[in-house]
């Protein structure tokens, strides 16, 4: 291996919080956050450079499928089994 594959494949942080199963994860254009979404209806942001959760989004009924931020970083949406985009 490569000191480039190494560096790739070394685990950085763990972000704990959910409750259940994470379905999705996405990183913001910027790569200062991510948003993940969960089995546990809930989506989550966090701080990518300390693992801190920035949020905790509640709102759907059933486990959340999809998760992404708008182009310019100020909007997260959210695909659920729900059957509603949030």
């Amino acid at each position: 291996r490569t000191d480039a594959f190494r560096a790739l494949s070394q685990q950085l942080l763990v972000l704990k919080g959910h409750s259940e199963w994470v379905t999705s994860v996405g990183f913001s254009r910027d790569g200062k956050r991510v948003v993940s979404g969960s089995d546990d209806n809930t989506v989550r942001v966090w701080d990518a450079g300390t693992g801190t959760q920035l949020h905790e989004l509640k709102g759907h009924n059933d486990w959340v499928y999809s998760v992404g931020f708008s182009q310019n970083g100020k909007r997260i949406v959210s695909g659920s089994e729900d059957r509603t985009v949030r």
